[in-house]
């Protein structure tokens, strides 16, 4: 069986977490990032997951990614469910930063649809 790493062409690389920063694509960013599935990475100006609205979820789900996950910084919180309902078919997780990295590089080296906000 011959097994080799997949490399995809339009995501981001995330070399490195620790809390209050984020490597991505070898930038060092220390605010949140919305990683959009197109390989950008674009700063969030939102204090908190919990700020995110129905219309962000709503933007996601135009681009149907598979999966949407949501790294609340150190703490996992949760949305509220009326929130994540905007995203119609498609998966959303929210988990601790540390653990929406794991599952994003994972989630990227099966080649699978992916967006990310990620709280430092």
């Amino acid at each position: 069986m011959l097994i080799q790493e997949h490399h995809p062409t339009h995501s981001c690389r995330i070399e490195h977490y620790q809390p209050g920063e984020l490597h991505i694509n070898g930038q060092v960013y220390h605010q949140a990032v919305l990683l959009d599935g197109s390989g950008s990475v674009q700063p969030v100006s939102l204090a908190s997951s919990a700020q995110l609205q129905t219309a962000d979820l709503a933007r996601a789900a135009q681009s149907q990614p598979e999966v949407i996950l949501i790294g609340t910084g150190e703490r996992q919180q949760f949305i509220h469910p009326r929130i994540a309902a905007a995203a119609t078919g498609i998966g959303v997780e929210c988990m601790h930063t540390a653990a929406a990295v794991r599952t994003y590089l994972l989630l990227q080296s099966e080649g699978r649809r992916v967006w990310a906000w990620l709280w430092v």
